[in-house]
């Protein structure tokens, strides 16, 4: 259209064409491998972060936790948004942590005591209140997180039981082999969780 125009010339199209592929297929690896990608880029990323993150100092502010949950779900998306809840109405006390400012506000105001922060980030383990949890359950999206969290909690020594939900049975196999004490699958294991 540009061309019919007059707007670009036909020397363009071709070089707006390769463009267009070039980053349509990049793009589809880079969502496929965001959390690897993330993982080594994050040193360089600091640059781009806001001095003064608003939204997330005030979420962190604003949290009510309870003071001693039965249980601690890490990653509240599809799977750890429904389970939190779930719990939470079989008279357990639940404290959701999630990486998402919003979604931490949102489930807060829903009635679910929230935490926003870095289920891996220490200084952030250390403020929760994990003493006196039976059970502390991932269901974090990506299996690097979820085989990292069990050494992140250890080394908190934290005493109680771990559930890592496994998306498919290949993550649930490597997870089993990297040392992970409970790896449920939600379409073929049921949890029975009680409180201590």
């Amino acid at each position: 259209m540009g061309i019919s125009l007059g707007h670009v010339g036909s020397s363009a199209l071709g070089l707006t064409t390769l463009v267009g592929l070039v980053t349509i297929a990049l793009s589809t690896y880079m969502i496929l491998y965001s959390y690897p990608l993330h993982e080594r880029l994050m040193p360089w990323l600091g640059m781009f972060e806001r001095r003064c993150p608003h939204r997330e100092l005030a979420v962190e502010r604003d949290h009510r936790a309870p003071d001693q949950p039965d249980v601690v779900v890490f990653g509240l998306g599809r799977y750890g948004g429904r389970l939190a809840p779930g719990l939470q109405e079989a008279k357990l006390g639940v404290l959701g942590v999630d990486f998402d400012p919003e979604l931490a506000r949102t489930l807060r105001h829903k009635g679910l005591p929230t935490r926003f922060g870095d289920g891996l980030d220490h200084d952030f383990l250390e403020s929760l209140p994990l003493d006196n949890a039976a059970w502390v359950i991932s269901t974090l999206p990506d299996i690097e997180s979820n085989r990292a969290l069990p050494h992140v909690l250890k080394e908190r020594r934290y005493q109680g039981g771990v559930a890592i939900v496994a998306r498919e049975e290949k993550d649930g196999s490597a997870l089993k082999q990297a040392g992970a004490p409970t790896v449920a699958m939600p379409s073929i294991t049921r949890l029975s969780i009680s409180p201590r």
